[in-house]
């Protein structure tokens, strides 16, 4: 390789990777945590690696995960080594990461073209005009300043690799050479399957720069054909059936498309990728429902369209017998585009059109511009053929230069991006979906400090989010928005919009999940654990539910509700769908208050505590539940007392929420009465407790030690209303407090109530003593009679 070679695309490649160097310093944006920060495989560094490679990328996400959609093992274990290496997810690193590929890249595709340009006796500065335009393109942006997109940069750097490699060691290659193309080939398909069309792009080279005949370009392509089966063969093997969860026009209006209309569709996006390689602005991370339109062929664009691309056809195939660079140029746009060209319903992707789809045809657009200059450059300046080519050329590269500048501060973090996008793509529901969701994300950090500044951001978030509702009209398709939408409500102040925003969905759509799934959460927040209980239960028969927090809400519900054997069940249930360690936890717990130490002490001292506090805590928690349920009340309360000054320190609340209850009842059995009250109290007011029992408890207290019978009545009717077990003493406790109230009449009738379920010689004394009272001599003499049977 000549010494210039190496310096025009070194300096070419420093100046592409300058132009992205202030990414570095942003954070991740929009996707990038599903790799990162949202992946529970790859945040726990190279811990469960393998699992990358057993299943598919989507099935590592912390919400909706599906083993389905795509197949990226090795992208996401280099997230992995990331975050092992640096210790936890730095988005400064990953962009850093993301700026060196590029850099890598530029040099792998310099160096390919010099060589290429090198066969077919073109000046080296074609091949560099070629990489300057690609590297300043401003369609790259969203792949550079996008850590999620390291899966593109990979999957190219490691194709062209290959390709540069094969190339270097033609015209024939030996058996183990073979090993690193192949090689590199792969880690391109399991880094992303966007490199299978450079598989033509082998060809290509073969035929048109190699001199080789038809056919034998063709057999130059197998070695890399057979990788890119045996991948298919592999992704086949470990992804489910394809998901329908992008099988939507929210994400691709083609979805809404028949026949005629997709075809008309389909040449109107092209042109509109087209337009943005020559004219890059304005940008949008987005394009979903309804930035683009469905066409069909009245549209003046559609038929500009078809002779547009159809005239491009017939060049490539005009000049493929005389292997016309031009010919090359087209077959490796169309063939690199293929992928994404939504050909037909079977390869329909999920989007309707992606500035990132464009990374790699951007590099045949350069090509083909740079081939037509230097072209006309021949005709028109035959001594100094590159002057023309670079004065055409100088005022595109700088416009696209800074447009790329200008393009990779909007990348900044997640306000700046969907900030700017409601501009360039103001039809997308997306665009405006997800800056409402920034903006209510924003004011809910900021409302405790600043509230006037918080109240204007929820505003904006409301309006955004109306817009979100006009764009998608009444059939909503995009439910789980609902509840960022509610929420902002709420924090408006407007809680009964909320509710009818989530009700008139579900009204329209009851199968919803979402809708019903966030209508228990909020009753739950309200207190209503009734409402939320049933709403939950009624997402469980919705489509498509997700079962494993839908289950661990119920357990939480039950668990509330004291209702411990349901919450078991429920939290079991959720472990099958979500293995969430919190929730193991809190099963350890429960196991522990049903007495089945075991099992308890599977969940709660299999894993590793790196906390004493802990440690301690949880063992109190075993060995006091133990004796509470042998009734060593005494033991137990020893125990319990090492758990009080834990209690808030390792978030107890959240993991032994009957602990006031036990901790009271506990008390109240070695004679403290009074500490019990306290206790009791603590339960009530701060656990928001339904245990029936520690109302029964407080009433107890209420009547005996302080003689506050109508205290004690209300505490009493508590225990009834939460659904005490004993029906029998409920209703007598409740009467003989009303008894003592003087409260004759009302004390009968509970005391009836009562013998619905048991019988005692106490309750039909004081029917009899209270009808007598009462001048009832009929009922007098019935409850006469029945204390002379009980004799």
């Amino acid at each position: 390789m000549k010494h210039k070679t190496w310096i025009w695309v070194f300096s070419i490649a420093l100046f592409g990777s300058l132009l992205y160097f202030q990414s570095i310093w942003f954070e991740y944006t929009l996707d990038d945590e599903l790799y990162a920060q949202r992946n529970r495989v790859t945040v726990k560094g190279l811990e469960n690696w393998t699992e990358l490679f057993k299943y598919g990328s989507m099935n590592f996400i912390d919400v909706g995960a599906t083993n389905t959609g795509t197949y990226r093992p090795f992208t996401l274990l280099t997230f992995a080594v990331e975050n092992e290496l640096v210790g936890e997810f730095d988005p400064h690193i990953s962009h850093a990461i993301n700026v060196i590929l590029y850099f890598g890249l530029l040099v792998v595709l310099g160096l390919l073209l010099a060589d290429l340009a090198q066969k077919r006796n073109l000046p080296w500065w074609f091949a560099a005009l070629v990489l300057v335009l690609f590297t300043v393109h401003p369609v790259h942006v969203e792949v550079v300043a996008s850590a999620k997109s390291r899966d593109t940069l990979l999957s190219s750097l490691f194709a062209f690799s290959s390709i540069l490699i094969w190339l270097k060691l033609q015209p024939r290659l030996k058996g183990v050479q073979w090993i690193p193309v192949i090689l590199l080939y792969f880690l391109s398909l399991i880094s992303k399957e966007e490199s299978i069309p450079l598989l033509a792009f082998v060809g290509l080279v073969s035929y048109f720069f190699l001199g080789k005949k038809p056919l034998e370009a063709a057999l130059s392509v197998l070695p890399f054909a057979g990788t890119a089966a045996v991948y298919l063969v592999i992704r086949g093997k470990v992804l489910d059936d394809a998901s329908s969860s992008y099988d939507s026009y929210i994400n691709s209006i083609l979805y809404l498309a028949d026949g005629s209309e997709r075809i008309a569709t389909n040449f109107y996006i092209y042109l509109q990728y087209i337009k943005l390689l020559f004219f890059p602005h304005p940008l949008s991370w987005d394009y979903s429902f309804s930035q683009l339109t469905i066409q069909d062929f009245s549209s003046l664009w559609v038929w500009i369209s078809i002779l547009f691309f159809g005239g491009l056809i017939w060049l490539a195939i005009r000049g493929f017998k005389e292997k016309s660079l031009m010919s090359f140029g087209l077959i490796f746009y169309f063939a690199t585009f293929s992928i994404f060209a939504n050909l037909v319903p079977a390869l329909t992707i999920g989007s309707n059109m992606g500035e990132r789809f464009l990374f790699v045809p951007s590099l045949a657009f350069a090509f083909l511009v740079v081939l037509i200059l230097f072209q006309l450059g021949k005709k028109v300046a035959l001594k100094k053929p590159f002057v023309f080519p670079l004065l055409v050329l100088i005022p595109v590269l700088a416009g696209f230069t800074w447009k790329t500048i200008d393009r990779t501060q909007v990348w900044e973090n997640n306000y700046t991006i969907t900030k700017n996008d409601i501009v360039s793509a103001p039809k997308s529901w997306r665009t405006h979906t997800f800056y409402a969701v920034n903006l209510s994300e924003t004011a809910k950090d900021l409302k405790k400090e600043n509230p006037d500044s918080a109240q204007t951001l929820f505003l904006e978030a409301k309006r955004e989010y109306e817009i979100m509702v006009e764009i998608l009209g009444p059939d909503m398709p995009v439910s789980q928005y609902l509840n960022n939408y509610a929420e902002v409500l709420i924090n408006l102040g407007d809680s009964s919009q909320a509710f009818t925003v989530l009700e008139g969905y579900v009204k329209n759509k009851p199968k919803a999940f979402y809708p019903l799934f966030q209508l228990g959460r909020f009753y739950y927040d309200k207190g209503d654990i009734d409402q939320a209980e049933k709403y939950f239960l009624l997402a469980l028969k919705a489509e498509k539910p997700e079962l494993g927090p839908l289950y661990r809400n119920l357990g939480i519900i039950y668990n509330r509700k004291s209702e411990k054997e349901k919450a078991v069940v429920a939290f079991e249930k959720s472990l099958e769908y979500w293995d969430d360690p919190e929730i193991r936890r809190v099963l350890g717990f429960l196991y522990s208050e049903l007495g089945q130490t075991q099992k308890a002490s599977e969940y709660l001292l299999d894993e590793e505590e790196v906390n004493p506090d802990d440690l301690e805590f949880v063992r109190a928690v075993l060995k006091g539940n133990e004796e509470f349920l042998k009734g060593n009340f005494r033991a137990a309360l020893s125990e319990y007392q090492k758990i009080e000054p834990l209690y808030d320190k390792v978030e107890g609340k959240t993991k032994f929420p009957s602990f006031y209850a036990v901790f009271g009842k506990s008390l109240l059995e070695s004679g403290d009465t009074t500490s019990s009250k306290q206790y009791f109290l603590l339960a009530v007011n701060e656990m928001d407790t339904r245990d029936p029992v520690v109302y029964t408890n407080l009433g107890t207290i209420a009547f005996t030690k302080d003689k506050n019978f109508a205290e004690a009545e209300r505490y009493y009717s508590k225990a009834l209303e939460l659904g005490a077990v004993d029906k029998f003493n409920a209703y007598s406790n409740v009467g003989m407090a009303q008894l003592a109230q003087r409260k004759e009449r009302e004390a009968g009738e509970t005391f009836e109530k009562a013998l619905e379920y048991g019988n005692s010689r106490s309750v039909i004394i004081n029917l009899y003593l209270i009808n007598r009272s009462l001048g009832n001599q009929e009922k007098a003499a019935r409850y006469q009679k029945l204390l002379s049977e009980t004799n």
